[in-house]
């Protein structure tokens, strides 16, 4: 399996050259290392970006090929271009941008997981990053979820095959009750990272990448000790804040060789611990003999800031709404007229706003709901 490895760069010096002495500094090198440098805009460093060219070019410790774009495509549009430029020669790739920082048995990771897993199409892709949650570490040094990350990761040449900017599968998850909770469960940020490329906020390749897994219902590996740290998150970066969110300590020893199952899959404990960065806490809620079943009135911003607190103590069975239709989180999403179909112990008006929320209440009323069994948001929710 010939194996390529990219990097992304642009106009981060210190960046870039920290990311080179960690790859030299690897217990294996590069098969090949494609180094794919953005163009220039007219308002940018000039000088910083030609710090970064004579970088990039003076590699000499392994086969390099250096890309320099003649105009200014973006970060989404040079990935995509580049991963598939690489893939008319190569099976698999690894994929790095010039903040992403490998361990010293980063590379081997990858190699091992790729010729494990090669002919597993259910193991979407691989990443050397893993995420900041508390997960118990069992005999294996991987664990399997739902969403790709994109920060040191790799795949083969069959899955990108099906990488697609689709900008209605969003829309098409939403009308299936599985796939709207898997949606839910492990891309409940991705509807507005869409949004923010449309509106030009953004520019993300990955969001592409990741509804493809979900909607597909794939496995993404991660380690459960991080061999990629992400230098990125300082200010420096066109699309990244300043955050600590994101920040782990690299596998603390040089490993060879890495305990990977024949047999993975999602857990449940796997998927209530990274409900926190971009789950569905309505998808992971179990029903329980002890947590009233609620209808839910009004699926907005308002029910998702208290959705934590809501599913502690209650099981949604529905979703009322005047707007929205189809599923959300495994959830049906139903108009008024349904109401009586359902078996509930209370409705829960989610609704911020003073006058709509007394007109719903109204409604619920006029309709014979037990007032005892109406219970307002704006009362519980400040």
């Amino acid at each position: 399996m010939k194996t390529a490895t990219l990097l992304f760069t642009y106009h981060r010096s210190h960046h870039t050259q920290t990311v080179l002495k960690a790859l030299k500094n690897n217990m294996r090198y590069p098969e090949k290392l494609f180094v794919f440098q953005d163009g220039l805009k007219e308002d940018e460093d000039e000088d910083e970006w030609q710090r970064v060219n004579r970088l990039i070019n003076e590699v000499d410790w392994c086969d390099t090929e250096i890309i320099v774009s003649e105009y200014n495509k973006g970060l989404a549009a040079s990935i995509i271009a580049g991963v598939t430029y690489v893939f008319r020669e190569y099976d698999a790739v690894i994929v790095m941008e010039d903040d992403c920082v490998p361990a010293p048995a980063f590379m081997d990771f990858m190699q091992q997981c790729f010729c494990k897993y090669q002919h597993n199409e259910k193991i979407h892709s691989v990443s050397g990053y893993a995420y900041p949650v508390s997960l118990k570490k069992n005999k294996y040094d991987v664990y399997a979820c739902g969403r790709i990350s994109s920060w040191g990761w790799g795949t083969w040449k069959d899955r990108w095959a099906h990488f697609e900017k689709d900008y209605e599968l969003v829309k098409k998850m939403k009308q299936a009750e599985k796939i709207s909770r898997n949606l839910a469960m492990w891309g409940s940020d991705l509807e507005s990272m869409l949004v923010g490329n449309i509106r030009g906020i953004c520019d993300s390749w990955a969001v592409f990448w990741a509804l493809d897994a979900i909607y597909r219902e794939k496995i993404c590996l991660n380690p459960y000790e991080s061999l990629i740290q992400n230098i990125g998150l300082d200010g420096s970066g066109t699309h990244c804040e300043c955050s600590d969110e994101f920040d782990v300590a690299l596998i603390g020893r040089q490993k060879k060789k890495f305990d990977l199952p024949e047999d993975i899959d999602i857990t449940d404990e796997t998927s209530e611990a990274l409900t926190p960065l971009f789950g569905s806490y309505t998808a992971v809620n179990g029903s329980e003999e002890t947590k009233e079943k609620i209808l839910v009135y009004g699926l907005g911003n308002f029910y998702l800031r208290n959705e934590r607190q809501i599913c502690n103590i209650y099981f949604v069975e529905a979703f009322v709404d005047r707007e929205q239709q189809g599923w959300f989180a495994g959830k049906r999403i139903i108009k008024k007229e349904k109401i009586d179909q359902y078996t509930y112990d209370r409705i829960l008006v989610m609704i911020q706003n003073d006058k709509d929320c007394r007109e719903v209440v109204k409604e619920l009323l006029a309709r014979q709901i037990d007032s005892e069994k109406i219970l307002i948001g704006r009362d519980l929710y400040k």
